[in-house]
């Protein structure tokens, strides 16, 4: 259990998050200030909102729980986030800025018509709830409970309650700052307990003699064969081209602090920036969770069988000294209430600018703040009423990762078709949408129906979900190609090429800012396929 001390900490962190969201309620004056910052971030912020609003409790718990099961090659998703973000960077801001949009169904609506906008508003609505509120909030009060003994429902709900408060009055500026603050201290506490960790455990030959020992050096590879549940091919095809390619450069909760940028160059050098720090959670998140699987922490539930969600509990209970506890649970707290913030905030964005904005225009820009708040505290309710939908797992890092793998095939398959192919048009959107959404549903019931559905999806290539996504994606592009070259060419703006990639300088860049831009790119690039090669 936690001391006095760690309290206070904890205590005074929850004050200060407080102070700065409701010094920015003060601030906005109209929709644009309060969903999008006035359009006025600057690239240090820019990313580390990215990089904090990603890290929640979930990376926390899941990540521990997933090294100490199957290893770093659970941080390949991490690593594999770095080249999306360079996407982000390179390809989609470009593209959101240069047209002005306040949500991303904003810039389908653009690219293909209204019917695309609306699902994929509603699209957004259900993901944050299914697969961001309820997991974020059950995998920080799960560890929260579990080291101060405070009732699990309670400290849910409280969080929700006290996060949704400051969203609510400071808008994205306050997610955005708060972000900037707890991205410093969660990455401060991660950083404290894989030291210790790795202290306790002999440092590297400590680690590696003992897993040695153990018969399990495996878990310090990330490279895997296409027959494993994680192969790097699945990494590669059905993690970057699909759930990754939707997750970073197309999902509102993250994209919106782009959204926000005060132009380009402040937009792709956050978008950079983001991709560098993402190289870090695999040492500080992941690796801790190999080093209980080497010290052989018990992580039994009240079952007596392995829980390996406590992977993280156990770690900070058994290691860290008083004082360091209340530091890394500050952290924890800084994780969850950064990305809740942003996925509230971001809720609210798309229920006013999609709904409301977009069918009642005359509507005013109280009256679309107060149904975005209205929105965010039916998406809290939502989340914390779905959390018993992870007890099916066995860590909530697979759910996560299986669940919105699936659910980002439609729309990263649409997506990505419109800004590389002109003649993807209105008509093959949706289509695409349709074969998309129930391919996924086909492949995630026959993924979990004892001795599968479909005869031919039993192949072990399939074996991994990332395999299976990649599947369902060439499927649901064949329907959107073969539905657009049989109904009319898009309009002359889309063929035109407004909405089409180019390397070119946008709105506050100089072309030494590309250059610089350029390389910046590249590095990055490099330093993590090198890591990839070492790590292999």
């Amino acid at each position: 259990m936690i001391g006095t001390t760690d309290g206070i900490i904890i205590g005074v962190y929850i004050c200060a998050t407080i102070v700065v969201g409701l010094y920015f309620a003060r601030r906005w004056r109209g929709s644009e200030d309060f969903f999008l910052a006035g359009r006025s971030l600057t690239w240090p912020l820019i990313g580390l909102s990215l990089f904090a609003t990603n890290i929640s409790t979930e990376h926390f718990v899941g990540l521990a729980a997933g090294g100490n099961k199957e290893g770093l090659v659970q941080g390949g998703y991490e690593w594999i986030a770095s080249y999306c973000l360079l996407m982000l960077a390179g390809v989609f801001a470009p593209q959101y800025l240069r047209h002005k949009i306040y949500t991303i169904p904003e810039f389908f609506e653009k690219r293909y018509g209204i019917e695309t906008r609306v699902m994929l508003t509603f699209y957004f609505l259900a993901m944050i709830v299914l697969t961001k509120t309820c997991v974020a909030l059950y995998s920080g009060s799960r560890v929260l409970s579990d080291l101060t003994g405070w009732d699990f429902q309670m400290v849910m709900w409280g969080i929700g309650i006290v996060t949704a408060l400051y969203t609510m009055a400071g808008g994205l500026a306050a997610v955005v700052y708060t972000d900037g603050l707890q991205a410093i201290i969660l990455m401060l506490g991660a950083m404290l307990l894989s030291g210790l960790a790795l202290n306790e455990v002999g440092w590297w030959s400590g680690l590696t003699a003992r897993l040695h020992e153990l018969g399990k050096t495996d878990l310090l590879s990330m490279v895997k064969g296409p027959e494993s549940d994680l192969p790097f091919s699945g990494f590669l095809l059905g993690n970057f081209l699909i759930g990754g390619m939707f997750y970073w450069c197309m999902d509102q909760v993250n994209v919106q602090r782009v959204l926000g940028a005060k132009n380009v160059r402040e937009a792709r050098l956050g978008a950079i920036f983001a991709a560098f720090l993402k190289i870090i959670p695999v040492f500080i998140l992941v690796l801790p969770g190999v080093i209980a699987a080497a010290l052989q922490l018990d992580i039994r539930g009240a079952d007596g069988n392995p829980d390996y969600n406590r992977t993280y509990s156990v770690l900070v209970q058994k290691l860290l000294p008083v004082g360091a506890k209340g530091l890394v649970l500050a952290a924890l707290l800084a994780a969850l209430m950064s990305s809740v913030s942003s996925m509230f905030n971001s809720a609210s964005t798309i229920v006013a600018r999609d709904l409301v904005a977009r069918f009642r225009p005359q509507s005013s820009s109280r009256t679309q703040i107060m149904a975005g708040q209205i929105a965010l505290v039916v998406v809290m309710v939502g989340g914390i009423l779905t959390t018993p939908l992870i007890g099916r797992y066995q860590h909530l890092w697979a759910y996560l990762q299986e669940i919105t793998g699936y659910l980002s095939v439609p729309f990263a398959v649409v997506g990505l078709s419109g800004v590389f192919i002109r003649r993807a048009n209105r008509s093959g959107a949706v289509a695409a949408v349709i074969v998309g959404v129930l391919m996924s549903a086909l492949l995630l019931a026959d993924s979990h129906a004892e001795g599968g559905l479909v005869g031919v999806l039993q192949h072990p290539y399939l074996n991994s979900f990332l395999h299976r996504t990649f599947l369902c994606a060439v499927i649901t592009f064949a329907a959107l190609m073969a539905t657009s070259l049989m109904t009319a060419a898009p309009s002359d703006e889309v063929l035109g090429g407004t909405f089409s990639f180019a390397w070119v300088k946008g709105d506050g860049e100089s072309e030494r800012d590309l250059k610089l831009a350029g390389f910046w790119m590249v590095t990055v690039f490099l330093m993590v396929s090198v890591l990839w090669w070492v790590f292999r």
